[in-house]
């Protein structure tokens, strides 16, 4: 429901004529003035016609003024319902002004629509990497989760509908409340319900609009939310050399065709700087090289270089030929058109890898949990142990010195140091 009304009030400049403002309304917001530059004598304005009496001075005229300004603003929010767009009467009060080019423009919009705005961003943002066209889906798909999230929120809490929140509305007190009802979700499924996901992409939302000088962001108000904003600890999966040799050892024959690709798979990527998974399945002829691999890494904008071991040629050769269109591995097929259907294969692929590895710790005796993720802290946990300069070691895993001894490397080696600090000692 929206209504456009207007209002005479006693003119405090004078006191004889009337001050006259257009009240825009629609449900869900705030009432919104905004003064006409239509006047007369207070006297001659009727509240109830909100209109001139008949027989005052130039009444026909001014009446006419008024009746076309109120359709003009009518007719905008008529076109915006059948568009179905989020719209709020800031929005249609301002709809008609002249934007000077000495001012800003006004920036009034709403959580919701700078929300769906990053949302149909990324839907149409592509990116290339590797030569290949990727699309930016997922992000798109996190943000429609985050809209979904603080509808039910808003409406749950406060009884609100969030088309109703603007930027200045996401206060501390609104932070600490979302973060709190985020947990109590958590808890009734039995998990953290993805808390420092949605706050941290709330907050982006607020990055981005304060950069597009959005009205009445606080960036600091996140300030209160302490840990519930950082990501935890990471722990690296990392295992030692002797672990994946037993690994790379097993008996084969124990295992099926595609549990043997899964194995190898799992050794390719730590033989080649702990190449991600993703990035093990988009891996493309064109990126071997003859003593190296060069790649982009699809979520991180960084170049990896590894250099290609003896060990990494002959599990790419085993495979040669098999692998769809340029392929190195028989991962992909001509269903997997899209990049989400791609990202849907990799997980896929991952749960099932991760379950053939688990096959292999059990056989073995094995007692660290091991997945995909383990290679790449092995590889360069072996690498910095060895003596290896750490941006050398950066370099192959296609990240920063300070990252991989922050998220990835692992002293799996200590048994051996505690013999010699005992000779030492």
């Amino acid at each position: 429901m929206y209504t456009i009304n207007i209002r005479g009030k006693q003119n405090p400049k004078d006191r004889n004529m009337v001050k006259l403002e257009m009240i825009f309304f629609r449900t869900g917001y705030a009432r919104v003035p905004k003064v006409l530059n239509i006047t007369g004598l207070l006297k001659d304005w009727d509240p109830k016609s909100q209109s001139f009496r008949i027989g005052s001075a130039e009444s026909t005229t001014k009446n006419k003024l008024l009746f076309d300004l109120r359709t003009k603003y009518l007719h905008v929010a008529d076109t915006w319902e059948t568009e179905e767009r989020n719209w709020s009467p800031v929005q249609l009060s301002h709809c008609f002004d002249e934007v000077k080019q000495t001012q800003p423009e006004v920036k009034v919009k709403s959580v919701l629509q700078m929300i769906e705005y990053l949302e149909t961003r990324f839907k149409e943002k592509k990116r290339i990497k590797n030569n290949q066209i990727i699309d930016s889906s997922s992000n798109a798909k996190q943000y429609a989760s985050l809209r979904r999230c603080m509808q039910m929120f808003t409406k749950e809490k406060y009884g609100k509908a969030f088309s109703s929140y603007f930027f200045t509305d996401i206060t501390e007190q609104f932070l600490l409340d979302f973060a709190f009802w985020i947990k109590e979700q958590g808890i009734k499924a039995g998990h953290r319900g993805g808390l420092t996901s949605k706050l941290r992409r709330l907050r982006a939302v607020c990055s981005h609009a304060k950069k597009q000088g959005m009205y009445g962001v606080n960036m600091d108000a996140f300030l209160c939310l302490g840990d519930d904003i950082k990501w935890p600890e990471t722990t690296s999966k990392a295992v030692s050399d002797k672990v994946i040799e037993k690994i790379a050892l097993i008996d084969r024959t124990l295992f099926t065709r595609k549990e043997n690709l899964h194995i190898d798979l799992f050794l390719f990527s730590y033989y080649t700087g702990g190449m991600a998974n993703v990035d093990v399945c988009n891996l493309t002829w064109d990126m071997i090289q003859e003593d190296r691999i060069v790649y982009e890494r699809i979520k991180y904008p960084k170049t990896a270089k590894p250099i290609l071991l003896q060990k990494a040629k002959d599990i790419i050769n085993k495979y040669k030929g098999m692998g769809y269109d340029n392929y190195v591995f028989p991962i992909f097929t001509w269903k997997h058109t899209t990049t989400v259907k791609k990202m849907c294969r990799v997980r896929q692929l991952s749960g099932r890898l991760s379950r053939t590895l688990a096959k292999a710790c059990k056989m073995l005796r094995i007692k660290e949990k091991i997945t995909w993720y383990s290679a790449r802290g092995s590889f360069i946990s072996k690498m910095v142990d060895a003596g290896n300069n750490p941006y050398v070691v950066a370099e192959m895993a296609g990240n920063s010195p300070l990252t991989i001894y922050k998220h990835y490397y692992k002293n799996t080696k200590r048994d051996e140091i505690k013999k010699q600090m005992e000779q030492m000692f």
